[in-house]
């Protein structure tokens, strides 16, 4: 009976002493029966026709190069050798078989595919982690008819995506660069359990540094990496909650309260940062308190789960921020002076925050806000420099400025009044440039859920320039709240509308603000008993001023409590990362030292398949050769063997492909190289250094290297991408690598051809 573990026994091929990675395991779903139908109905009617001993020989490639890019990493090797030396079809398998095909099939049929195995079988292939090219077989397998054809639709299986998946991975690994940590995330969101662990471990082999896939960890000694979820940080409400919250020193065995020691530095660190203990969530403290005294050693916390509940309606800040101001300020707009306030009438208080920066309007083309300005009274410019919090000297654009040496764009507006009670119904301020009657003093916005969209949002408006905001229009104004006084006080209605893009900003700030605060302080708890936390994750938001400010927070305390090491944290970043986002944030300047990435990497949504094809190429020592219409599925005939050649600076110059019957090329003597196709195009080439490509892997049922480790396959990805020049590599319009064939190689293509392609006739 067959077993669905279908491990190798001990005197396998992999078991006698090959260096396999995990030689013993074996996915149970790859078996014979993980084929196409078509594949055995072939094979019965290869049989019925006495077909039983030709042989013949398949190449195994692809036709394009995935992503857009110039390069592809073959990987899947060492599965489709496991796949060879387990090949058997079972009694249960044989069974099935009799009643899933058609009827009429010989009980002899099934007699032979009961015996089938691989031994007869030989498979070349280029070495696994290698950089490969468009038409350049990755596998060549030579064997009987039958047994061939049979192996067709699994090794497309083992190697396409294995393939694809890699490639995807290095890519990320050449935009992040070599000193970023990549982590792979994507087990949740992959295309089922097993496409998950292949993910994982092909990932890996591209460059990524680990997984939080712990089966993957198991199987292929892949490190584990991971934090914790949201769901960690909610599922406390209060300190109260706590029930350890004592943890022994490191070297002494001292015990001291986590949480006390928390709460003092917190409150220490408020003054040193400028920012208040009422901006942090305690539940989200208890939470970090209790995960740091769980794992001391290995501290990291994800720093962006709540708002906090100080964050109000831009216009309506909280009593300690108001700072008595008569002017609205609106850098590219105007700035009109308010009327003063009638006795025994409110004031109008605002903080100016920096948004975004807008096209400036000459001072002489502004016609106000709709306010008649006194005599004398001239435009004037005010420094955006008040703060948001009492005795705040920075806002969090200005630190992010400093720490990531990039001014930020500008735009100040003077908030409205001081704030109504927090308990307040909240309403979502229009931002439609239109008048708003009636405005409600007590007036919100709405939460934000995506900090993308908003980054967004800024984004267009910024871009837009003059033609967006040319539809606003600027004499329009809206009501300021009641109680400002008797006269009509009005304002510019695009400060109105820039008050929701205020209030997002301020929003991702200080819901960053309260896990950052938070983390600091129970990371210096941490310091006091002789641990040293690992860092923070931020899963949303603006990803490079986040990180920025939370790099700039970290040395600030580094310096100030003489600690080094707090300056080195580790960031790291989530939240649907892909490869035009790390290139984005390297533009923007980042402080991230790891991304966690998911979605985009794992189910390859820039290209969700490579395309590999198994094409006859052979049977019986005679050259087959598939003709089409479209030229690049025209297949090119006979047992081949393929070699890099090597320019004179170290770097591959191009993939010559030859019979199998020619000799090899020579360093330093001139090789003819020509296009498959387009007669004109060929050029000489002196190489400096000739590498074969091909390698025996399986023969006599036998694997017939010493298969490289993990490890070591991903090293050699790294040291092959290293062989190409920038420019295949780059991610904008990159040369593509040059693929040739031998004169030989080329008059043989285009006889066959000839002598296969029908000739047409004229009426």
């Amino acid at each position: 009976m067959a077993t669905m573990n279908r491990e190798r026994s001990e005197d396998s091929a992999f078991a006698a002493g090959r260096n396999s990675w995990n030689r013993h395991y074996h996915n149970s779903v790859v078996q014979p029966l993980l084929t196409d139908l078509y594949q055995i109905t072939m094979a019965y009617a290869y049989w019925k026709s006495g077909k039983i001993d030709d042989n013949a020989v398949f190449d195994l490639f692809f036709r394009t190069n995935p992503f857009q890019g110039e390069f592809t990493i073959f990987a899947g090797l060492e599965e489709c050798l496991k796949f060879l030396d387990s090949f058997h079809y079972s009694e249960t398998d044989i069974e099935y078989l009799k009643h899933a095909l058609p009827q009429g099939i010989e009980d002899d049929f099934f007699e032979y595919l009961s015996q089938l195995t691989a031994k007869e079988v030989t498979l070349y292939a280029i070495e696994e982690g290698s950089v490969a090219f468009p038409r350049v077989p990755l596998i060549k397998v030579v064997g009987p008819l039958i047994i061939v054809q049979l192996l067709e639709t699994t090794l497309l299986t083992l190697v396409n995506y294995a393939s694809l998946m890699a490639t995807n991975a290095a890519r990320y690994r050449m935009v992040a660069g070599k000193h970023i940590h990549l982590l792979e995330f994507g087990l949740r969101r992959a295309q089922g359990p097993d496409g998950g662990l292949s993910a994982s471990k092909y990932s890996y082999i591209g460059g990524f540094d680990g997984t939080s896939n712990v089966l993957a960890g198991k199987l292929f000694n892949i490190p584990v990496k991971g934090t914790h979820a949201h769901a960690y940080i909610t599922s406390f409400t209060g300190i109260d909650e706590l029930k350890t919250r004592v943890l022994q020193h490191k070297e002494d065995g001292t015990t001291r309260d986590i949480l006390e020691l928390a709460m003092e530095h917190r409150t220490n660190l408020a003054s040193v940062l400028d920012v208040s203990t009422d901006e942090s969530s305690e539940g989200e403290l208890a939470a970090m308190v209790s995960f740091a005294i769980a794992f001391p050693d290995g501290f990291m916390a994800l720093v962006d789960t709540y708002d906090v509940k100080s964050d109000k309606l831009v216009g309506t800040p909280t009593g300690e921020l108001c700072e008595p101001l008569d002017t609205v300020v609106c850098d590219s707009f105007c700035v009109g002076r308010l009327h003063e306030t009638t006795d025994g009438a409110e004031e109008l208080h605002g903080t100016l925050f920096t948004v975004a920066t807008l096209p400036e309007i000459p001072e002489e083309e502004c016609n106000g806000c709709g306010v008649e300005e006194e005599e004398g009274h001239q435009h004037e410019q005010e420094e955006p420099t008040v703060g948001d919090d009492a005795g705040q000297e920075h806002t969090e654009v200005e630190l992010a400025e400093e720490a990531c040496d990039q001014p930020p764009p500008s735009i100040t507006v003077q908030e409205e009044e001081c704030p109504p009670e927090e308990d307040e119904e909240e309403e979502p301020v229009e931002c439609t440039g239109l008048a708003k009657e009636g405005a409600d003093e007590n007036a919100n916005t709405e939460d934000v859920d995506d900090q993308n969209a908003i980054a967004a949002t800024l984004a267009e408006t910024a871009d837009g320039g003059e033609e967006q905001l040319a539809e606003v229009d600027h004499t329009i104004a809206t009501e300021l709240p009641e109680g400002t006084g008797d006269d009509e006080h009005t304002r510019c209605a695009n400060c109105e509308a820039l008050n929701t893009m205020i209030h997002h900003l301020r929003s991702v700030g200080k819901s960053f603000r309260s896990g950052l605060l938070n983390f600091c302080a129970v990371a210096l708890a941490l310091n006091d008993q002789g641990y040293r936390a690992i860092g923070i994750r931020i899963d949303s938001g603006d990803l490079a001023y986040l990180s920025c400010l939370a790099r700039e927070t970290f040395e600030r305390i580094a310096e100030r409590f003489k600690l080094p090491w707090f300056s080195k944290l580790t960031i790291v970043a989530s939240n649907d990362i892909n490869e035009d986002t790390i290139l984005s944030l390297n533009e923007q300047g980042h402080k991230i030292d790891c991304f966690g990435i998911g979605t985009h990497l794992v189910t390859c949504q820039r290209q969700p398949a490579l395309g590999c094809v198994y094409k006859m190429v052979e049977i019986n020592n005679q050259p087959r050769i598939k003709l089409s219409q479209d030229v690049g599925k025209v297949t090119m005939p006979g047992s081949k063997n393929v070699f890099r050649l090597y320019g004179a600076d170290g770097h591959a110059l191009i993939d010559l492909l030859q019979r199998v019957d020619e000799n090899p090329p020579e360093v330093g003597q001139k090789v003819l190289c020509r296009h498959p196709f387009q007669e004109s195009k060929r050029a000489y080439v002196i190489p400096t250094n000739v590498e074969p490509l091909y390698r025996v892997y399986w023969t006599d049922g036998r694997v017939a290297q010493v298969l490289p480790s993990l490890e070591e396959v991903r090293e050699r990805v790294q040291a092959s991408l290293k062989t190409l020049r920038q420019d295949h590599k780059r991610t904008l319009n990159p040369t593509p690598y040059k693929v040739a064939v031998s004169d030989n190689l080329y008059n043989f293509i285009h006889e066959l051809w000839l002598q296969n392609a029908p000739i047409g006739e004229l009426a």
